[in-house]
Parts: C-alpha cells; sequence; structure tokens
C-alpha cells in the first residue's frame, strides 16, 4: 500500500534507545494523530458502491500502522507530561479506531477474517481497561467514546456470536449508561438507553427462536455460516461455474425487530451468506489475536510494521464470500440504485441476489376492471419506504395508488434479469412475484415464502420471519414449528446431523434430476444458492408433512416451479421420519404409509 505524499517521518529508533530529541517524537506524533483523525473522518464521505473506496482505506491502514507502532516504541516519552502527556485513553481511543476500520473494512468485503480482527483490537481494549478512568477526566467528551466503543463492540460480538461475551458487555454498557447520566446528566441519555434496549430487544428476539439445554438452560448452539461445500470450482470442461457474487439484502418489515439499521431477517441472511472459517484458520486467527494482545500490551516482539495494513492490502482482491448491501427500509429509488450497481458489477459467469424482506403492498382487486398483461405485473409487490424530502403535501395520491407508487413490483426486476439473478422474497404478499415473466436468456429463480401461517403456529415475523429461519438454521425453524423450547445436547446435535444429512441427499436428488429446470441446475453450481436451494426443498417438504399446515398459502413456492417430486421422494420421507421421531415430535407430523418408519436412535 502506498499513501501519496504523506509526510514520511523519520525511521522509529528501538524503545528503551531513543537519541531523537523528545520535543521532536511529540510533534511527530501530533502530526500522526491529526493525520489519522482526517482520514478517518474521511471515511464517511467514501462512495458507498463502486471500488474507488479501497486505496483510500488502505492508506488510512498505513497511518494507523504508524501511529500504533508508534505510541508504543516511544510510550515513555509520550506518557511525560512534559511533552505530550499520553493517556490509557487516548490509547484506548486509537486501538478502538482501528477496531472500527477493520469492522468497516469487513462490511465493504464481506470478509470475515477482517470481522475477526476488529474483534482481538476491541478485546484487547476491554481486557487492557484503556478506558477505565474516563470519568474521573469529568469529561462528557471520553465518556461518550467509551459508550460508543461498548455499542460497536457488542455489534461485532453479535456477528461472530460470541453469545458470553455479549451477556458481559450488555450489563457493563447498562452500567455504564446509569453512570454517565448520573455524572453529567445529559441530554443525550435517554438515546442512550434506546440503544441498550434495542440491544437487549434484538437478543431476547434472538432466544425466542433458540432451544435451551435442558440441564443448563443455555442457549443450543446452531451452525449460523456455511459449512457444507461440495462444488469444485470448475467444470469437467474447464468453464468456470456460476459463483453469486454480489448480494442486497432488505429489510422493511415495519414491526420486525431491528438493532440500528439491521433487521432480525437481514442478521440471518447475511450469516447465511459468508462462509465458516476452516479449524486450521480458526486456529491461526486465534494464534494471531495471541500476538495481537501482546502488541497491544506493549510487547516488542515480533514488531511488524504491516500488522494493521499488511492483512488488509494481501487480502484486498480476495473474495471468498458475496459482496454484501445492507439496506434498511429503502425507497424505490434507493433500491433501485443499489440494483444497478450490482449488476454493472456481475458477469455472465456471476449472479447477484436480491432478498426482500418486507410488507406486501398491493392493489385492491375490482371486478369490473380486469388486468390487462402490462399491469398484470405492475399490480403490487413488496413495500418501498417513503421518502418524505420528495412527498409534497401538495400532492395529491389516491389512497388505492398508494401502494403502487412506494412498492417495488415484480416487472420493476424485469430489465435486471439480463444477467444471472436470484430472488427470495419474504413477504405477505410474496406469490406476487410468481407469474414471472421469461424475457431473456439467462437464468433466474425466485424464491418465495409461505403468505400465512395456520393459527397454531405464533407469528414471528416481529422475532424474524419463518421462512427465512429455515433458509439460515433449518434446524432452529423445525424446533420451532415443533413447539421444542428444549432439548438435551444429544438430540439437538442429532437433529443437526441429520437435517445436514437431508440436504445432501437433496442435493444429490438434484444432480440426477434430468427434468430439473436449466435455471437451478446453473445456480446451483455455487456453494451459497445451493445451499438455499437444498433449504427450500426441506422446508416445503417439512411443512407439507406437519398436520397444521393445510392450506396453499401455508406452503412456500418458487419460479420457475419446483418439481414436487424432490420434495417427496422415498429418500427424504424417510429421513424426515427419522428426523421427528429424535425429536420426540412424530404425533405432529403426517407421512405417507409406504414410507417406511426410521426407529428413534
Amino acid at each position: 500500500m502506498t499513501d501519496h505524499g504523506h509526510y514520511d517521518p523519520a525511521p522509529v529508533s528501538a524503545v528503551g534507545s531513543d537519541t531523537r530529541d523528545p520535543n521532536d517524537i511529540a510533534q511527530e506524533f501530533r502530526y500522526l494523530l491529526e493525520k489519522s483523525h482526517q482520514l478517518f473522518a474521511g471515511l464517511k464521505d467514501l462512495p458507498p458502491t463502486g471500488r474507488n473506496w479501497q486505496s483510500y482505506f488502505h492508506r488510512t491502514f498505513e497511518v494507523y500502522t504508524k501511529l500504533w507502532k508508534f505510541q508504543q516504541q516511544h510510550r515513555h516519552v509520550l506518557e511525560n507530561k512534559d511533552y505530550y502527556g499520553l493517556k490509557r485513553w487516548d490509547i484506548g481511543e486509537v486501538a478502538s479506531k482501528i477496531g472500527q476500520l477493520y469492522y468497516h473494512y469487513y462490511l465493504r468485503t464481506s470478509e470475515t477474517n477482517y470481522l475477526q480482527e476488529s474483534y482481538v483490537f476491541y478485546d484487547a481494549v476491554r481486557a487492557r481497561q484503556y478506558f477505565k478512568d474516563v470519568l474521573e477526566a469529568e469529561s462528557p467528551a471520553l465518556a461518550i467514546k467509551k459508550l460508543r466503543y461498548y455499542a460497536r463492540f457488542i455489534v461485532v460480538c453479535l456477528f461472530l456470536n460470541k453469545n458470553d461475551t455479549i451477556k458481559k458487555l450488555v450489563e457493563e454498557f447498562a452500567t455504564l449508561i446509569d453512570e454517565y447520566a448520573k455524572a453529567f446528566n445529559p441530554p443525550d441519555a435517554a438515546e442512550w438507553n434506546v440503544v441498550l434496549s434495542e440491544i437487549s430487544t434484538f437478543l431476547e428476539a434472538q432466544k425466542k427462536t433458540t432451544p435451551v439445554d435442558r440441564e443448563g438452560q443455555q442457549p443450543l448452539s446452531v451452525p449460523s455460516r456455511l459449512h457444507n461445500e461440495r462444488t469444485p470450482r470448475f467444470a469437467q470442461d474447464g468453464t468456470p461455474r456460476l459463483m453469486l457474487q454480489e448480494a442486497i439484502l432488505v429489510g422493511n418489515y415495519q414491526n420486525q425487530i431491528r438493532f440500528s439499521e439491521l433487521t432480525l431477517d437481514m442478521y440471518r441472511l447475511l450469516q447465511s451468506l459468508e462462509r465458516e472459517p476452516a479449524l486450521a484458520e480458526a486456529a491461526k486467527q486465534e494464534e494471531g489475536a495471541g500476538e495481537k494482545k501482546q502488541e497491544m500490551n506493549g510487547d516488542k516482539g515480533g514488531n511488524d510494521d504491516t500488522a494493521v495494513a499488511g492483512g488488509a492490502e494481501k487480502s484486498a482482491t480476495r473474495r471468498t464470500n458475496p459482496h454484501k448491501y445492507l439496506l434498511y427500509r429503502p425507497t424505490f429509488a434507493q433500491l433501485m440504485h443499489y440494483i444497478a450497481t450490482a449488476f454493472k458489477d456481475i458477469n455472465e459467469n456471476s449472479a447477484m441476489l436480491l432478498y426482500l424482506s418486507a410488507d406486501g403492498a398491493k392493489k385492491p382487486v375490482k371486478a369490473d376492471q380486469p388486468e390487462s398483461s402490462l399491469t398484470a405485473g405492475y399490480s403490487g409487490g413488496v413495500a418501498t419506504a417513503v421518502n418524505l424530502n420528495f412527498t409534497r403535501k401538495t400532492d395529491k395520491v389516491e389512497p388505492s395508488n398508494a401502494p403502487l407508487t412506494h412498492c417495488l413490483h415484480p416487472c420493476d426486476l424485469l430489465p435486471w434479469t439480463r444477467k444471472p439473478m436470484f430472488v427470495i422474497v419474504e413477504s405477505t404478499n410474496s406469490v406476487a412475484f410468481r407469474e414471472f415473466p421469461k424475457v431473456f436468456a439467462q437464468t433466474t429463480v425466485i424464491l418465495m415464502s409461505p403468505t400465512e401461517y395456520p393459527a397454531s403456529i405464533r407469528d414471528n415475523t416481529q422475532i424474524g420471519s419463518l421462512f427465512t429461519l429455515f433458509l439460515h438454521a433449518p434446524v432452529k425453524a423445525f424446533a420451532f414449528i415443533s413447539n421444542v423450547t428444549e432439548a438435551d445436547k444429544e438430540t439437538w446435535d442429532k437433529c443437526i446431523s441429520l437435517i445436514t444429512d437431508i440436504e445432501n441427499t437433496i442435493a444429490d436428488l438434484f444432480e440426477k434430476e434430468e427434468r430439473l429446470d436449466f435455471a437451478y441446475k446453473r445456480f446451483l453450481q455455487d456453494d451459497f444458492l445451493r445451499q438455499f436451494l437444498m433449504r427450500y426443498v426441506f422446508c416445503d417438504a417439512i411443512l407439507h408433512a406437519h398436520t397444521g399446515f393445510k392450506d396453499s398459502q401455508h406452503f412456500p413456492s418458487a419460479f420457475p416451479p419446483m418439481l414436487p417430486t424432490i420434495a417427496s421422494t422415498p429418500e427424504i420421507t424417510s429421513k424426515l421420519q427419522e428426523l421427528t421421531n429424535v425429536a420426540g415430535v412424530d404425533k405432529l407430523y403426517n407421512f405417507p404409509a409406504e414410507a417406511p418408519k426410521t426407529p428413534a436412535t
């Protein structure tokens, strides 16, 4: 990485052997600190789309690397009040911003190794208690920095599913807010309590769809990221296989629980679009975490000047996960902008995923006004947000036309199907996309959620949609519809293993089925999309077997229509029976008589 035109400081001498003037050291530190602040502040001005942001991020990483190493090597001078008077919270602020930098880089690249690096810095700040004495400084600004650090650390832990750490952080965060309010009586105390409430509500909602261990009453663990990789990179003839490159996740359910601008549905799909790190990589990360903490402790060993920036540079062009845009309540114009950007970035061997979690919007049907073939594709879809800045009081919109204006209709997506497009619609009006026109030769698949659920199944839209839960963690969705709230770990692990076995069987059936639509065969080449398709079939099969699901609106649907014979094959039915027997919920399910019962083991 290069920092074009930046000040190149003099070589840093080893700790304990400084020969430079202490005033020069303090001046250089001030310069690096000011430079880092300028670059960090400029991050918010970078365009959210495109690729012009990378060089700026690299420059920022590089400056923070120099700043971090400089304060380590000259700490004894900088802590001297006669020259600078460096405080522990000053060090904590730098480390916190490095953690924040890694987190934003993760959001830009979708690579979880940067998320892990962010956690390492945030965790070390807490372990070293860099912000411990901020209240003694009697500075509201310092207290706010500590509160922001905690809120950001909780988000990173949430993405990494570090539930034990989250529990401790939330308790400490609540105490900090109380201390902040008592010490300064600030006008924003209520806002911080709202943040705490959002975090707590989000975590409680997660618990409601996760059974607990019957013995310890702790939430049972569930795999959240991709762990099933069976597809080779190239076909046998050497032709590159299709790969999911861009993903747009939209959250527009008005009543769904969220934290900041991340709904529960978005959170679950986000993790489903990332790979679980390999054991060797995980071990390496743990080793790296230890080294990083040594650096933060002032350890002089392994003085690698690329500790911060180097990792980002090595993986700048390597992307193992699809790039994601997270859109909370976008307007129609904003959504179209991001779809157009993703469309521009993919080619014939890559695909775009559009995930829509939103309230349904449709035009009231009038018997005396039959729909034409043109208006059929614009009679409703999923709701988009309203941009109040462009909605004038003088604008008169008929109530019956309001849903048509602030809505993504099926035909709105038609221009973008010139390239491979995979759509998941989680909505009360998902079936609006069922009769999708196929105009272009490229592949298009749409998976649609049920539009209603039986009265016996409690509505869980607020705590995350059921169809999305099936796509994210099918074992949790199966437990939810089976009213399983607790289980012993052995039974739970057996259920996870059985569902994985069912998914693999479905994948084998996909490969053998000659009548399967070409669009499905094309998308099955990608690891993430194949997992969604396998879980769609599992969802469809288990819901059809459940005695409470009877009406057509209770089941998912797909475009092109999925072959029903896959979900109803004897191999799948037999394994589903075994699953219900192991879970002890077989009375809730009804299977064809010809399917042999598999005893629980």
